[in-house]
Order: C-alpha cells, then structure tokens, then sequence
C-alpha cells in the first residue's frame, strides 16, 4: 500500500521511474485506481456540470414570416419552431453549455468574466461617434465597421448595450461583435452609457436601470443615419434591462425587428436582496459593484459638484456596497422616494408582458447577480413572443467552455438567434414597411 500511495505522490518524472522500477503487482493496482478516479470525476462532470438547454416559451408562439428571394414568395411558420430549426446551440443534441472543468460553478465563471480582459482575442476597430442628450448630457456609440468602411445601406444592424459601467472594450461585447461581422458580415453599433467606455459626463446624470431615453434618442439616430437597415438589440446584464425596459415602453412601435437579453436581473430588487444575504455576495459583489459606480461618479465629479441633489463627501465616505451608492445617487437623480421604490420601477419583469417584438433571453441558474429566482419563466410564457434559454451553469456573463483557452459558449446561440431573426426576410425596410410610415417592417406578426 506504501508503494501505490508513493506512486501516486510522485511528480510527473519521479512517477515514470519509479513505475520502471515497480514490480507489476503494484503496477496495475495504481493503472485501475488512478483509471476509476478519472471515471468518477468524469462521471461527476458530467452529471452535475454539463448543462442542457432548457426553453420556456408560451404554448401557442407569434409566427414569422419568411420571405423566399427566389420565388418572390413568403410562407408563415410557427416562431418557436422556426428558432429550434436555425439554432442548433439552443435545441437538438449539440444545444448543450460544458463549462470549463476548473470554471464548474457561478463563482468561478463569474470571477473569470470580471478578471480575464481576452485583449488577444476579438480586437475590434471601432469608430466612435459622439451624441448630446437634450439634458446636455453625452452618450457616445461605437461603429464596427465604421460609415466609411461599410457605407449605409440594408445590411443588417446589431445594437449592443453592455452591463453596469462596461462599454463597448468588454470581452463579451467585442466577442460578439467579432462573430457577427466577420460570418454574417453585419453592422454593429455600441452604446456606451454615460460616464462608460471615456465617455465624458457633461451633466449631473448618470445611467440608471429604468432610464431608457438615452437609448431611445440612439435608436432615432441610427435610424435616420441607416434608413434601409433593420436593426436588433441585445443588451448585457443592466444593458439587457434598459433593453427589455425599451422594448416594453415601444410595444408595436420599436423599430427593433427583435432583442435579445443576457444575465437580466429582471427584478433589480429581488436581485439586490440575494446578494445583500449572501455572507460572500454581500462581501465581495456588492462592494465591486458599488465601488464600479463610485469610481465613475467621482471621476467626473466636476459635473455634480453644483448639484443639490447628490452629496459627494457623503458618497465618498460612506458609500460602500451598490445599495449604498443607488441611495445616495440614483434614486435621487431620478426622483425616487427610496432606492427599493426606485428598483421596482426600473425592474423590466415588469414590461415583459408588453414586448411586442421576438425576444430572447439567456440565463444561467448559477448567475450570482441574476440569480435563479427571479427570474420572469412566468411573464416569458404569457408572451406569444418570447423565449427564454437557461442553463444550470455559466455564472454572470461567463459561459466559458474549453480547457486549454476558455471562449464564451453564449456568443454561439446569440448569433445563431440574431442570424435567424435577420434571415427571414432580407428585404430591406422600404420593402417590407406595410404602411407608409409605420415601423411594421418586422418578421413576426401575432
């Protein structure tokens, strides 16, 4: 026994002599233990890590009209149907999410998204536009490619929003942006938030999760600049939020053709509170979180420090954890009695039921931030266009899978929906506007 427990304790080199040197008796007693060991941990993997996709959809889905550029002829399938058809990652036998081995629970994925930048991968050249809000305000957008390199014209347009104080340099923006320019050829366009991505603050107004005009005044923009593009959104995290948020308010008018929605604290109340109970969330998110959004307040605080709304000194000395900085800062900028008031009103469970367009949303059960529980399941069922994809792992905004250089699994289903959605009917705007006037240029009717 001696011998087996040293073979097993020996380093890689010491390991290949010393099994010259042992007798065979103890040879393959070690071979089988050490070939069990790496059955059952493989078994355990398997078991409790790889995790299938899981759909919830309502029972009777909108369908989608595709249009056939050959006959010059369009037919109508069921909407669910037709995405289990064009997307392999979230149906069939290969719609399954394998987490890294060493990156098995939300923790891991999670810390592994905030930490690791990915600057060798997906390099993007962007072109940076600059917008003025009506408050005087500054939100910038990035191109990819930029007017000049790809003029405007039909092709399609993705309009990304990133998460809290992110920007268009995140590892999952610039993932997905990669992919769909690159295979789809599509337009991209970054919406980065106030203060985000060296965007300068030029009003005393930062982001909020319920404040959706800066997004609308971007949409208007876009619009006028790419008359003939249909347009989707897909937002991350808090971006996904003011997404769903903006979709819900512009029901049957949204000039987005579809949206889709990645780690979605639907319910920014039900999502502050898991983490303010968690012994280790309370510890280590909230604080990130807070001082994430205190670092942007105080590095332009030259455009708060004649408001009579925000405290600076309180906020430097006393704001900690994100609760902390949304009381002393966000509610009241944007008029809230109390910071719980102000997460239930920019919560966008509560606009699910309104959406008027297909929409998506990704979620892992693991998410820490977008944990399982508040999730809407039941508002995405009410909704004959909505889908809503789950995995039991991938933490917030994780999804790696791989071992040797991790990727994010998430980006494949995401592209895979957003080619769906734009493949139905190539026709450009113009063409496929019912009415003179009206923004029916979508695929999907009820």
């Amino acid at each position: 026994m001696d011998h087996i427990i040293h073979l097993f304790t020996s380093g890689p080199s010491a390991l290949c002599s010393s099994l010259q040197d042992t007798p065979i008796s103890i040879v393959v007693p070690f071979i089988t233990i050490t070939a069990a060991v790496l059955i059952v941990l493989f078994s355990l993997y398997r078991t409790y890590a790889v995790s299938p996709v899981i759909l919830i959809h309502n029972k009777t889905p909108a369908s989608i009209t595709i249009y056939d550029s050959n006959t010059d002829t369009t037919k109508r399938e069921d909407l669910v149907e037709y995405i289990k058809k064009k997307c392999p990652s979230l149906f069939g036998p290969g719609a399954v999410f394998r987490p890294t081995p060493w990156l098995a629970n939300g923790h891991l994925q999670t810390a592994c998204s905030a930490m690791k930048g990915f600057e060798n991968l997906y390099q993007i050249d962007y072109h940076r536009e600059l917008l003025s809000t009506p408050d005087g305000g500054t939100v910038s957008i990035d191109w990819a490619p930029s007017l000049d390199q790809l003029p405007a014209d039909s092709t399609p347009t993705l309009v990304l929003l990133h998460g809290l104080t992110g920007g268009s340099y995140e590892s999952y923006i610039r993932a997905l942006v990669d992919h769909v320019t690159k295979i789809y050829s599509y337009r991209c366009v970054v919406f980065n938030a106030r203060g985000c991505a060296n965007t300068q603050v030029t009003s005393p107004q930062l982001f909020s999760g319920g404040y959706t005009e800066d997004v609308r005044m971007v949409v208007k923009h876009l619009r006028m600049k790419l008359p003939e593009s249909k347009m989707m959104g897909v937002g991350f995290s808090l971006g996904s939020n003011i997404l769903m948020n903006y979709m819900g308010e512009e029901g049957d008018r949204c000039e987005f053709l579809a949206a889709m929605s990645v780690g979605n604290p639907f319910d920014m109340l039900g999502s502050c509170l898991a983490i303010e109970r968690g012994w280790f969330t309370r510890r280590v998110y909230a604080p990130a979180m807070g001082g994430n959004l205190k670092k942007v307040l105080l590095d332009h605080a030259d455009a708060f420090k004649n408001s009579n709304v925000i405290d600076l000194d309180t906020v430097r000395a006393e704001v900690v954890r994100m609760r902390q900085f949304d009381d002393q800062v966000t509610r009241k900028v944007y008029g809230y009695e109390t910071v719980s008031q102000y997460y239930r009103a920019a919560s966008s469970a509560n606009r699910i039921l309104a959406i008027k367009r297909p929409f998506l949303c990704l979620n892992a059960q693991d998410d820490p931030i977008a944990v399982d529980e508040i999730l809407p399941r039941d508002e995405v069922r009410a909704n004959p266009f909505g889908l809503m994809a789950t995995t039991a792992h991938g933490g917030h905004l994780g999804w790696f899978e791989g071992v040797i250089n991790p990727t994010r699994w998430c980006t494949k289903p995401l592209a895979e929906y957003c080619a769906a959605i734009f493949d139905a009917d190539r026709r450009s705007v113009s063409e496929t506007r019912v009415a003179p006037g009206a923004v029916r240029h979508f695929a999907v009717e009820k």
